[in-house]
């Protein structure tokens, strides 16, 4: 008698990224079992012509490659055999089509015909995912800019959208279908300096699309830089703060006379905690 198991069936995943799950077949009784593996796709996709692949390891020596398009979709099949008091583990790793289009879905009907049929849906989805480019410290803004200006010139359609948070230094994050061509899409951009190993899914970086308010992360005290206005880049000290109007009070360092100015939250930037405040930032 086999028991039949699945690892995963339910995948959201870039475009060329796989889509992996282990099929598990128990024999618990005490003479050897076949069973037939069957798997009938679907597809819904706008560009029917694309392929998927299909690796299955563990339903021969060799790992079997197949590729499966939605204008011909096939019905693959295969018998194994399990020993008695063994188990078989059978990996599938689905890949979407690298050119695959946001929403494109794969639906693989899987199947294991023994004693008790055995069946279940893999569903696999493409979206996108977020990637992390690191940058020279103050150049963010200038990379999100470039790439998103590059990626209108050049056509670039896997580029959905670019985010410089400004409370994050040194990185620039940017939402795309194809992962693999970041690299290669910010290769020449000045203050570029790589790709960050690893994707991320908007939930991850969700702190960084809802800023907190400059003001609430500054005290009297603190050292600042001016980053908008006519005193730009001066450094200067906090002396006041006025919440309810989103305004901060500063003495500039550099001043022959120590004349308040009082500027917009925003056009400030923390340097340096003081010293009733914490350590340096």
């Amino acid at each position: 008698m086999l028991e039949v198991s699945i690892t995963e069936t339910e995948f959201r995943i870039p475009a060329g990224r796989p889509a992996e799950t282990m099929l598990i077949l128990k024999n618990r009784g005490n003479k050897k079992e076949s069973a037939v593996i069957k798997i009938l796709p679907e597809f819904e996709m706008k560009n029917n012509e694309l392929e998927w692949k299909i690796e299955i390891a563990g339903v021969s020596k060799e790992v079997e490659n197949v590729l499966i398009s939605g204008m011909e979709p096939k019905e693959l099949s295969y018998t194994v055999d399990v020993s008695k008091g063994k188990n078989k583990e059978i990996k599938f790793s689905i890949y979407p089509p690298k050119a695959a289009d946001i929403g494109d879905k794969g639906i693989f009907k899987l199947s294991v015909e023994t004693d008790v049929p055995w069946e279940k849906d893999i569903r696999v989805a493409v979206e996108s995912a977020i990637v992390a480019i690191k940058t020279q410290i103050g150049q963010e803004v200038k990379v999100a800019r470039d790439i998103g200006m590059s990626a209108k010139v050049k056509g670039w359609k896997e580029i959905f959208a670019v985010l410089a948070p400004y409370n994050l230094k040194g990185y620039v994050f940017v939402e795309t279908s194809r992962p693999d061509k970041v690299l290669s899409i910010i290769r020449g951009i000045r203050g570029a300096k790589g790709v960050v190993r690893g994707e991320m899914k908007v939930e991850d970086i969700k702190n960084y699309l809802t800023p907190t308010p400059t003001i609430t992360t500054i005290s009297k005290g603190d050292i600042v830089e001016l980053v908008d206005g006519p005193f730009k880049g001066e450094h200067a000290r906090v002396i006041d703060l006025d919440e309810s109007k989103n305004e901060i009070t500063v003495e500039l360092f550099e001043a022959m006379v120590p004349i308040p100015i009082t500027v917009k939250a925003e056009a400030v930037r923390l340097i340096e905690r003081g010293e009733d405040n914490g350590s340096s930032s």
